[in-house]
């Protein structure tokens, strides 16, 4: 006896629905999103002229960084860099002194700078300069 086979039937894959919700999902992604602004910070450098710096305070704190690191207060190494040290030296060093000048290398961490600075403001300091140090070479 013979039977007769039943023929599977043909299994067809649609791309077409699936192209569309691929299309759809990117839309999606695309509208939803957020990109970063990048905001900057506009600094007007002042100028400095010779009656500006007969003015200037003799006393000052001179603070000085080094591309590695190393922080000098008045020509005194700073042994462990922490606001709180900072602090401590800087209350130490000038109790009535209010004024300071940092000069830092062109490679120095921005975060050394904007720490000294913290603590400077903590302290009290109002008149601070910043000096760049050019590199000999």
């Amino acid at each position: 006896m013979k039977f007769k086979k039943k023929k599977s039937p043909e299994i067809n894959l649609e791309i077409t629905p699936l192209v569309d919700v691929i299309f759809l999902l990117l839309i999606f992604f695309v509208l939803s999103t957020q990109f970063i602004d990048l905001k900057t910070m506009s600094i007007d450098l002042p100028t400095i002229d010779k009656k500006t710096m007969s003015n200037l305070p003799e006393k000052r704190v001179k603070i000085e960084i080094s591309k590695e690191g190393e922080v000098l207060i008045n020509n005194i190494i700073l042994d462990n860099f922490s606001i709180k040290a900072l602090n401590e030296e800087l209350r130490a060093i000038s109790p009535d002194i209010k004024t300071a000048t940092i000069s830092a290398d062109s490679d120095t961490k921005y975060q050394y700078l904007v720490t000294i600075m913290e603590s400077l403001n903590r302290n009290g300091f109002k008149n601070i300069q910043i000096n760049g140090v050019s590199q000999a070479n």
